[in-house]
């Protein structure tokens, strides 16, 4: 099972919700921004944790809305939800950008495009931390365990920010001994 199980199973943990009601809330996270993860995966998952018994479904009529299928977490699922913590907190930390994939093939290219792809990373890493920067302030009445995810990402950003610059130093050095 994936991270994505473990959003999804965690979300369910909190109150019964429909696929489309999981995919929202996933999205006001922002988690899809992490996380790859679209409404067809999330229905999907939802139907498969049916079959394997995490979860039971019930489809209801709200007033004139259309019908819509809630699912909630059985006993079996609230278990599995407890392992996933477990696993993934025990799990070794693991960062791999994509951009990684980028900067191992650098050398591969003439020094005009590989300098348009440094900085294709460097605006990348600059516009991401930008909107992560003006979601900030807008969250300060979310829960501390979301919040915090949003400065964790920032300080990450900065962080890459300060590897980028040093990257390009080290890059002309490189170059200048040519």
């Amino acid at each position: 099972m994936s991270t994505i199980d473990l959003i999804i199973l965690g979300s369910l943990y909190q109150s019964p919700k429909s696929a489309y009601d999981l995919q929202k809330q996933i999205e006001a996270r922002n988690l899809s921004r992490w996380v790859k993860i679209g409404s067809f995966t999330v229905y999907k998952k939802v139907v498969q944790y049916e079959a394997k018994g995490y979860v039971v479904s019930e489809t209801v009529k709200n007033g004139h809305m259309p019908e819509k299928t809630l699912y909630t977490l059985s006993p079996k699922g609230k278990e599995t939800f407890k392992e996933l913590m477990a696993k993934f907190s025990f799990t070794e930390t693991r960062v791999f950008l994509d951009f990684n994939a980028v900067v191992v093939n650098l050398s591969l290219l003439d020094e005009t495009f590989a300098n348009e792809c440094i900085g294709n990373i460097k605006n990348s890493i600059q516009n991401t931390k930008k909107q992560v920067m003006e979601q900030l302030p807008t969250h300060k009445d979310i829960p501390l365990f979301g919040r915090t995810i949003l400065e964790q990402q920032f300080l990450l950003l900065e962080t890459l920010e300060k590897w980028e610059e040093n990257f390009e130093k080290e890059l002309a050095k490189e170059r200048d001994k040519k």
